[in-house]
């Protein structure tokens, strides 16, 4: 829907070590928990909570930041890793600002592996794209055809100038593949903040704000096409469609909005219409 056709030779690498790993198993009991978690500067990783409303050993975990954002130059690293049969829910504290550069850019590679009969969510909120920021953004999703990944990414530009100042430039990466790293679908981007303030029709128009929720879930790729269909508005301030993933991989909701508070109503719509079709019933309430 934005922006234009991205290679992957403009991509920026990963060079350093992940300052985040976990991997997520289930205890004699079924209850998932984190099995192994190392997280260095700038991250923190919240307890392992269970809520109300949730399948029974159902783990949800928050991971902050404790720098207040991404700053130019940097270069961070997550994988997270789901075992037999784990359930979990990861997600961020907030919006993640990511912050004016004058030299440089900033890397995010995010790799989530998806083991048998495993369900993760990995849904942080969206980035915040201040004036002259410059963002590479890396997502590798790579599961076993019984597992099922949600994974959402979504930006929204902050100009305090009306305009004067855009954010630099967004280059997004997503990559689905087997459980052997094999592709099955890809997603690649790039959005310049002047051309999304730019108000061109057929491009963005007046929606600058923008998000993606995919369902990686091989085992029935038309159910989770039906349930994010059921939530698409057919009117009012957001613009979104969704279709199958090529290679039988799952489907993906991909919408535009003015509107910050709608387009993040539609995403949990989303997401809880899926969770609700996967376990029986939707997600609990989330404090943030």
């Amino acid at each position: 829907m934005t922006g234009d056709r991205l290679l992957p030779e403009d991509l920026t690498p990963l060079d350093q070590p992940r300052q985040v790993i976990l991997a997520f198993a289930n205890d004699p009991a079924g209850r998932t928990f984190p099995k192994r978690q190392r997280a260095a500067y700038p991250f923190h990783i919240g307890r392992a909570l269970y809520l109300p409303g949730d399948p029974a050993g159902f783990c949800t975990l928050y991971l902050q930041s404790c720098s207040g954002g991404i700053f130019q130059h940097d270069r961070l690293g997550i994988a997270v890793r789901a075992e037999d049969g784990a359930r979990v829910h990861l997600t961020t504290s907030a919006s993640t600002v990511v912050h004016a550069m004058d030299d440089g850019d900033a890397v995010q590679d995010v790799l989530v592996e998806a083991g048998p009969d495993s369900l993760v969510e990995y849904l942080p909120d969206p980035q915040i794209l201040f004036p002259r920021s410059r963002l590479a953004n890396r997502l590798v999703v790579r599961a076993h055809p019984s597992a099922t990944v949600l994974a959402c990414d979504s930006f929204l530009p902050h100009d305090p100038d009306g305009g004067a100042s855009p954010f630099g430039w967004l280059r997004s990466d997503t990559r689905i593949e087997d459980e052997t790293g094999r592709l099955l679908a890809a997603d690649r981007f790039e959005v310049t903040g002047a051309a999304s303030m730019a108000n061109t029709i057929g491009v963005q128009g007046a929606y600058r704000i923008q998000a993606t929720l995919m369902v990686v879930h091989r085992r029935d790729p038309d159910a989770a096409l039906a349930a994010l269909r059921s939530v698409v508005p057919e009117s009012g301030g957001v613009y979104a469609g969704a279709s199958l993933l090529p290679g039988g991989a799952g489907a993906w909701l991909r919408a535009l909005s003015s509107d910050a508070v709608a387009l993040r109503r539609l995403v949990r719509d989303g997401w809880a219409t899926v969770r609700e079709q996967l376990t029986g019933a939707p997600p609990g309430i989330r404090r943030k």
